[in-house]
């Protein structure tokens, strides 16, 4: 991967900077012949799939990290807390295998509102019937979420108003528990597919069923946390 950027950024600056691309094309690539023979590069159109799937673990990453340093916080500005980061921890990631039903409305009001053409959003219209069903402050972020995914990611109609997302969140997260074990430090990181309700779901890997969950506000693409201090 190194080497491949390294070689568009040469045919790139070629144009600008003819001596430094090809010393880069011919002692660092080791090219047998002149940059200068060489085509522009070909590559292929944006995946929206994978640019989803890159937005999903960064995001997560940084809510996690995020929620991690408000403890850090808290702590050292003298206040108690039931979790210390800087002890042996235990993260457990909630996410929902579906969403709520209670959205399905407001999947309704977002289609009658997206244009396909211009790709936008009569903002205007769409606040005012999300207004009238009174859960403002619920449905909002739900909405603006489906407008990211519409506008400014630029996924499918269909698979949105679909409620599916274009990656498979679950095979995500086990990508990631490497990656978040290292950075955030835990010993133990548990995933749980969670049911409708947050209340019951299940570990993935295991299989094992967890009830009493307080995993409610989990949805498909947007999981929630739990941490706790465990024995060295």
């Amino acid at each position: 991967m190194i080497l491949r950027y390294i070689e568009l950024q040469a045919l790139l600056m070629a144009p600008i900077a003819p001596h430094w691309a090809e010393y880069l094309w011919l002692e660092v690539l080791k090219k047998p012949e002149t940059i200068h023979f060489a085509r522009f590069p070909e590559v292929p159109q944006p995946s929206p799939e994978l640019l989803a799937a890159s937005s999903y673990v960064r995001n997560t990453s940084s809510g996690i990290t995020s929620a991690e340093a408000n403890f850090t916080k808290k702590l050292s500005k003298g206040k108690s807390s039931s979790f210390d980061p800087r002890k042996p921890k235990k993260i457990t990631i909630f996410a929902a295998k579906k969403y709520p039903e209670w959205q399905e409305k407001y999947i309704d009001l977002v289609r009658e509102a997206f244009d396909s053409l211009s790709l936008s959003i009569n903002d205007k219209e769409l606040n005012a019937k999300v207004g009238k069903l009174g859960e403002m402050k619920k449905a909002m972020p739900f909405v603006q979420g489906l407008k990211k995914r519409l506008v400014v990611s630029k996924e499918t109609p269909d698979t949105v108003f679909a409620r599916k997302l274009p990656f498979d969140e679950f095979a995500v997260l086990e990508e990631m528990r490497g990656g978040l074990k290292r950075t955030t430090g835990c010993k133990e990181l548990e995933i749980i597919a969670v049911e409708e309700g947050g209340k019951t779901g299940e570990v993935l890997g295991t299989g094992e069923k967890r009830e009493g969950l307080q995993a409610e506000n989990a949805v498909p693409g947007n999981p929630t946390f739990a941490f706790a201090n465990i024995a060295e």
